[in-house]
């Protein structure tokens, strides 16, 4: 069983919150993200702690992680547009969602609730 892991996830393990010890633990074991989820968690986190420095350092430290990062190339894009119609998902969370499929992520980690009702269970941490 492996875990696809969603920006929001990423963002609450490096900021601080009451979700932050549980998202820690689910980044210490093995998962799937995509390069997409880490710009986006970089970004947020930069915007939250007011500084990009930590939240880049935060992100370079995934890459050391047990975490297999699945990097957005025109390949995800086409499978991602190819199931535009079936999945009532912007095209953000399409290819976060595409990446999980491919890759055989049996949970969706994520705290966002329209990826309810899928074919991969969504998990709250």
């Amino acid at each position: 069983m492996i875990n696809f892991i969603d920006a929001n996830v990423i963002i609450k393990a490096f900021t601080d919150n009451d979700d932050k010890d549980k998202c820690r633990k689910i980044l210490s074991e093995d998962f799937v993200t995509n390069t997409l989820c880490l710009v986006e968690a970089q970004h947020s986190i930069s915007i939250i702690k007011n500084d990009k420095i930590y939240a880049s350092n935060c992100i370079k430290s995934l890459f050391k992680s047990r975490g297999i990062i699945v990097e957005l190339d025109k390949n995800l894009l086409f499978e991602s547009f190819r199931r535009i119609t079936k999945y009532n998902l912007n095209i953000f969370d399409l290819i976060n969602y595409v990446t999980a499929l491919l890759n055989n992520c049996s949970v969706f980690v994520s705290y966002d609730r329209h990826f309810d009702n899928l074919e991969i269970k969504r998990f709250e941490p």
